[in-house]
This record gives structure tokens, sequence and C-alpha cells, in this order.
């Protein structure tokens, strides 16, 4: 059965990396740079995983991810950001959700993507 995700960044080479890295172990990616349109996505299609970039316009990556886990609490995260503070850290826990600080490699990527699937890497 294929891996479905959806990752949402508002930078289009981001999206487009991460895709490509993820399809490269055989996931389906999909991806948009708009968070109002992947949070839709989100409550319309089944995803097995979502990767969030945190600083977005109009919906932020960690309003995603509260929203998400109210409609879908069994929901796996990946929320990414360049300012992985303390703050962001514990937002992320209270979340229940994977925080991934940027820059990452392609092998760091999927690791965590792994064990937020609860697959051994």
């Amino acid at each position: 059965m294929d891996t479905r995700v959806l990752v949402v960044d508002d930078d289009e080479t981001s999206c487009r990396l991460l895709v490509k890295v993820l399809s490269g172990v055989g996931m389906k990616a999909d991806w948009t740079t708009d968070s109002l349109a992947g949070y839709d996505l989100s409550l319309r299609q089944y995803y097995d995983l979502f990767i969030l970039d945190v600083r977005m316009p109009l919906l932020s990556g960690t309003e995603f991810a509260g929203g998400l886990k109210k409609e879908h609490p069994e929901a796996k995260v990946i929320l990414i950001s360049a300012f992985a503070d303390e703050a962001l850290k514990q937002t992320a826990k209270s979340l229940n959700v994977s925080l991934l600080s940027k820059p990452f490699t392609p092998d760091r990527l999927l690791k965590v993507t792994a064990e937020v699937l609860g697959r051994s890497s």
C-alpha cells in the first residue's frame, strides 16, 4: 500500500525537494504552497502523514496541525522550521507532533518520517 503524504510549505522549491525525496522511496506525495488549500485538502482526503512548514502566511504550520489534530487526533504530523526554538519545541510536544529543524538532509527526513509512521528505518 502506498504511503500518502501531504507537504505544505509556502516555498515551492522546498515542496518539490521534499516530494522528490519521499517519492524516491515509493511514497505518494502531494504538495501545495497554500496553507489554507492544504488544510482544506487534509479534511477531504486521507493522508498517512503531513509535513508542514511552521512559518507560512494565512495559516501557520502549528495552527494547521492544531486544527488537524482536533478533526483527526490520530493524524501523523512533522513540523519543519528553521526557527526551532524552545517555545516551538513545547508547542510541537503539546500538539503531539514531531519537529524537524531546517536545514536537514534527505536521510534525516526519511529517518524522522519512518519514526513518525512507526516503521523502522
